[in-house]
């Protein structure tokens, strides 16, 4: 991978999950103009460039988890207002990032450490049994939705080993 972001998931990838997945361009817009705010608003409401709000509207980047959740909070709306519907191929990073949430948030209401929720969303660890209630309510999805999330996650390391030995041969 070469050092520039890529689109993929509906997250910009830098390597870690730091932009919401799924933020939706277009509902952002319609969410702060109904408040009658202007992009300089939300910029200052929230601490970033108007060119950083700019860019989320025109689908050039999303915000990070602690962003997105300030966002909510000033707008005033729901979390599903700022989002495109669920890919039914979301991976568990993409929950976290849908629900506003950073790895070390996640961690802390776990009690593990921030890698254990980082192997955890790589396919590289196991999702404990009992994180399940937990997250799933913290992810605000139903237990089969999480189930369904992790699944994705493993399928995606899978085909990431497969390709690497295939590739080392």
């Amino acid at each position: 991978m070469s050092w520039w972001p890529i689109f993929e998931h509906g997250c910009w990838d830098t390597g870690h999950v730091k932009s919401v997945h799924d933020f939706s361009p277009a509902g952002f817009r319609a969410a702060y103009e109904e408040k009658g705010w202007s992009q300089g608003d939300v910029a200052r409401a929230i601490g970033v460039s108007v060119n950083t709000v700019g860019r989320w509207v025109r689908g050039k980047g999303a915000p990070s988890p602690r962003l997105f959740s300030a966002l909510l909070k000033e707008l005033g709306v729901p979390r599903s207002r700022l989002l495109l519907p669920l890919s039914p191929d979301a991976d568990l990073a993409v929950l976290r990032t849908r629900a506003g949430l950073r790895q070390e948030d996640v961690a802390e209401r776990l009690g593990v450490q921030p890698s254990d929720v980082s192997e955890m969303e790589l396919g590289t660890g196991r999702m404990r049994e009992e994180w399940a209630v937990t997250l799933s309510s913290l992810y605000d999805v139903s237990l089969d939705r999480l189930v369904k999330a992790r699944e994705e996650t493993e399928r995606r390391w899978r085909e990431r080993f497969d390709a690497g030995r295939r590739g080392g041969r």
